[in-house]
């Protein structure tokens, strides 16, 4: 891979990364306690200006590698695959979505069991199924490179013959 290829692909990594960090606040839309005029639209700003930023680093990954290299450090090569590159990246934002969530998750739960049996508890269920979800995930990108690596190649390959790829 060339310097330039790997800094189209942190520039994606980071756009994966955003992505679930913005789908990580869908949930507070649907709060009915924390709705409010004013945050609602700010949040539904915030929102959007971040799905138009991942759009843009998802869509022009070589436009941005290419402004932030000089033309020396393109001709130089980089020892590592591709394939290594994407398995370590799924890893480091699995590691980085589960840093963030298991302290909540624990929180949660224990907030849960501790809460008493008369006391209406079924938000806090709904955060410690949420935290499970997004726990899960983060296991499956730190402990599933192989099967993201396949997921990833069978996009791109997709509507392709396998005799027209070689």
């Amino acid at each position: 891979m060339t310097p330039r290829q790997v800094v189209a692909l942190a520039v994606r990594l980071f756009a994966i990364w955003l992505a679930i960090q913005v789908l990580r606040m869908v949930p507070w839309f649907f709060d009915p306690g924390a709705f409010q005029a004013p945050s609602h639209v700010w949040n539904t700003f915030v929102v959007a200006l971040s799905a138009v930023i991942v759009l843009i680093l998802w869509l022009s990954p070589r436009i941005i590698a290419g402004k932030e290299l000089t033309s020396s450090d393109a001709r130089s090569r980089a020892p590592v695959s591709a394939d290594t590159w994407l398995i370590m990246g799924c890893m480091l934002i699995g590691l980085w979505t589960l840093t963030t969530t298991l302290p909540r998750l624990v929180y949660d739960t224990i907030a849960l069991n501790s809460m008493p049996h008369w006391q209406d508890n079924s938000t806090l269920r709904h955060w410690v199924i949420y935290n499970l979800v997004e726990f899960c995930i983060a296991v499956w990108l730190i402990l599933g490179g192989k099967g993201i690596r396949r997921a990833f190649r069978w996009v791109q390959d997709a509507g392709t013959r396998k005799g027209n790829l070689e």
